[in-house]
C-alpha cells in the first residue's frame, strides 16, 4: 500500500485566514482546483 504524503505544512492564525481568503476570492482558480481544496479541509477535519 502507498504511504501517506506528509506535506509538512500547516497555515495558522493569519496565514490561514490570507490563504481562505485567496482562495474564496481569486477568479483565476479553476473548479477543479477549489473542489481539491474543500476535498483536502473535509479531509484534514476528520483527523
Amino acid at each position: 500500500m502507498a504511504k501517506p504524503l506528509e506535506t509538512g505544512l500547516e497555515l495558522t492564525g493569519e496565514d490561514a485566514l490570507c490563504f481562505h481568503r485567496y482562495m474564496e476570492c481569486h477568479e483565476a482558480l479553476p473548479q477543479r482546483g477549489r473542489e481539491m481544496m474543500r476535498v483536502a479541509v473535509r479531509l484534514t477535519e476528520k483527523e
